[in-house]
């Protein structure tokens, strides 16, 4: 069997294998008009056993509307954090949603009750001033562009966040959160034009076993998301069975970038 044709059948095989298993959550139409945000949560060493931060919302800002209505809530499920074993390459997922493409502002956490700092065996409430009233907000400058993955990464100093009152026998612990937020992009785009445009095609993505999926829209136009960085072979299979499939090798993809592939012409056969 030649060389091509076993290609062919991969292909089509791992393309049956990604409608099977594939997420409806994921748009790859060329219209889509959100990105992905995910925050993630890592941590500095402290003078402390266990950190415990309960978090029981995490919302986020986008810049276009005003400060009451421009909230988007990324997680609503609350969960309790120890900061301590966030360290050394370690990290804790927070919140993740599709989201309005657009410039975010502002991160804010709602702090529930049941925080604690665990020390010398002792356990002992720590408090967070408004925490579960207005929420902890950080400023922040993400720019969420459609179809791109991004991580927020939030890096929480324990040891300059918790301050002590009271006396040595009596500690009382506030958490007065200083973090560090950095946004990062994570994936890019494949997009292009199919012609004839009047012939409808599947379009592929493949890299290694996974592939990615879309059809061309009413203009040709496609456009494949969230990809990873990396090398892909694209594939367009036309719906029209008069014209000859194509296959695109050596595709990059860089983070926050969308790479063309401008206008793939089908041959008739």
């Amino acid at each position: 069997m030649k060389k091509s044709a076993i290609l062919f059948i991969v292909m089509i095989f791992s393309a049956m294998l990604y409608y099977g298993c594939a997420k409806k959550d994921n748009p790859t139409s060329a219209t889509a008009t959100t990105g992905m945000l995910k925050v993630m949560m890592v941590d500095s060493p402290a003078n402390y056993s266990q950190v415990n931060v309960v978090i029981d919302s995490v919302q986020a800002h986008i810049a276009s509307y005003d400060t009451t209505s421009g909230w988007v809530t990324l997680n609503n499920k609350p969960a309790t954090y120890n900061l301590l074993q966030l360290v050394n390459g370690a990290n804790a997922v927070i919140g993740e949603s599709n989201l309005q493409a657009g410039t975010y502002t502002q991160l804010r956490l709602y702090v529930g009750s049941g925080s604690n700092v665990v020390m010398n065996g002792q356990t002992f409430n720590m408090t967070t001033p408004s925490g579960s009233q207005s929420g902890i907000k950080l400023n922040l400058d993400a720019t969420v562009q459609p179809g791109i993955a991004y991580l927020l990464t939030l890096d929480f100093d324990a040891n300059r966040s918790i301050v002590t009152t009271g006396s040595p026998m009596s500690p009382k612990f506030i958490l007065k959160p200083v973090i560090r937020v950095v946004a990062t992009a994570t994936t890019g785009i494949i997009a292009g034009t199919v012609s004839p445009t009047s012939v409808s095609a599947n379009v592929w993505a493949f890299s290694g076993i996974d592939s990615v999926s879309t059809s061309t829209d009413i203009t040709g136009g496609f456009k494949i998301q969230y990809l990873s960085p990396g090398s892909y072979t694209v594939y367009v299979a036309p719906k029209d069975s008069t014209y000859n499939d194509t296959t695109i090798t050596n595709v990059e993809v860089t983070a926050s970038n969308t790479t063309s592939l401008g206008t793939v012409v089908l041959s008739h056969k």
